[in-house]
């Protein structure tokens, strides 16, 4: 079990947060002769019991380890098929389940470096941002409370736990008063229900017509929301979350203009110690046979490429084809804003980056450099020896200047 310094015993947290089942749950193991307090409450997806679990982990219900009965909740469809939101009168945390699966690039399962490093790092930028007002005013975050994952008991090997485990993330962020709508990014892409264009295009309806000028207005000030708060946590604290379309939620007021950043799933994220550890942090990183590290001391290129690749491939730069297609901007125009926003965004945190050689050289490798992307099929094919395999993509910013 992995929690969150703020979290009791997982039981505990367990009941507080999903008082129903956790009566049914209890009741149902008294029912079958069994003491509540011999047992920890387990999610599972159901398909993946049906189809999974049951087969390959027949001999841990044989002895007795886990038990697969127990009381089901009816959930939510979310933008990913295994993060689950109760569907309750009242908000309950997101349920996060490893499926056993093979889509897009690999098997969803749920690693122990997940279980673990979601809520370090939940807790690290927790305390990144109760001291930094500025970037609190740009940036939150769902917090990953809490963690679990089968370990053999005699081993302490928690591999195949990865088809055995869970992670509670915090739904608060949902539940506002400020009047903010968080939008998932992917579904900003996603044709609307009248007319068949991306719903990005009624945001920008919204605070004009279709007007070039109305476009790269909306963009610069989505791409400022972007680009400040997650530049701030990699340059200033060595933090990279993986801000693609679907981790990426931007908060909109009611007059459709982008106000924040809100980011999900820090179980693969990546750091750069030496820069949080120099403004007074500490993160105890996951260290595991077979499993490469997310915490790096001596080379943040791995952690630079994280940030282009998820937040500028991934995310922006899909954004300004998507708007360049729709309106039929003509040459690069929204590069060129792109550009633009992040020099100002690096010359902002120039003052406060620990030196002048490192924020030219990353200024360089954002603005300048090719940059890195997955080689995905080549770490499919090659079955995924090695996550970080990557090759360079022209960078587009370049041509923007």
């Amino acid at each position: 079990v992995e929690k969150m310094p703020h979290v009791g015993s997982y039981s505990e947290w367990f009941s507080q947060s999903f008082p129903d089942l956790w009566r049914d749950w209890n009741e149902g193991l008294e029912e079958r002769g069994k003491s509540p307090g011999d047992w920890l409450p387990l999610p599972v997806h159901r398909w993946h019991l049906d189809n999974f679990v049951r087969r390959e982990f027949e001999s841990e219900i044989a002895s007795g380890v886990f038990d697969p009965e127990g009381p089901e909740i009816v959930t939510l469809p979310s933008m990913s098929f295994r993060t689950m939101l109760p569907d309750t009168q009242e908000p309950r945390p997101f349920i996060k389940l490893p499926v056993a699966i093979w889509l897009t690039s690999e098997q969803r399962t749920l690693q122990a470096k997940s279980i673990h490093m979601g809520p370090r790092l939940s807790t690290l930028i927790s305390d990144i941002l109760a001291k930094e007002e500025d970037l609190r005013d740009t940036l939150e975050i769902f917090t990953e409370e809490l963690g679990a994952i089968l370990r053999h008991p005699d081993t302490g090997d928690e591999h195949p736990g990865r088809f055995l485990s869970v992670v509670f993330r915090n739904t608060d962020a949902l539940a506002r008063t400020d009047g903010l709508m968080p939008v998932t990014v992917a579904a900003l892409l996603t044709a609307g229900p009248t007319d068949d264009r991306p719903l990005i295009c009624e945001l920008i309806a919204k605070n004009g017509n279709d007007a070039e000028a109305d476009v790269a207005a909306f963009f610069r000030a989505y791409a400022r929301t972007v680009i400040r708060p997650t530049l701030a946590m990699y340059l200033l604290y060595g933090i990279a979350f993986e801000a693609h379309q679907q981790n990426s939620l931007v908060l909109f007021d009611h007059a459709g203009h982008p106000r924040k950043l809100l980011i999900r799933d820090f179980g693969d994220g990546r750091s750069f110690a030496p820069l949080f550890e120099e403004r007074g942090h500490r993160l105890r990183p996951f260290t595991q046979r077979g499993i490469l590290p997310t915490t790096f001391d001596e080379d943040i290129s791995l952690v630079r490429s994280f940030v282009i690749d998820a937040c500028f491939v991934c995310h922006l730069h899909e954004i300004a084809l998507c708007l360049t297609e729709q309106y039929g901007l003509a040459g690069n125009s929204l590069w060129r804003i792109l550009r633009e926003e992040t020099e100002e965004a690096f010359d902002a945190l120039r003052p406060r980056v620990s030196s002048d050689e490192f924020w030219l050289r990353e200024r360089a490798a954002f603005l300048e450099d090719p940059w890195p992307t997955r080689s995905v099929l080549r770490m499919h094919l090659e079955r995924y020896r090695d996550y970080r395999v990557e090759h360079q993509l022209p960078n587009p910013l370049v041509e923007a200047e």
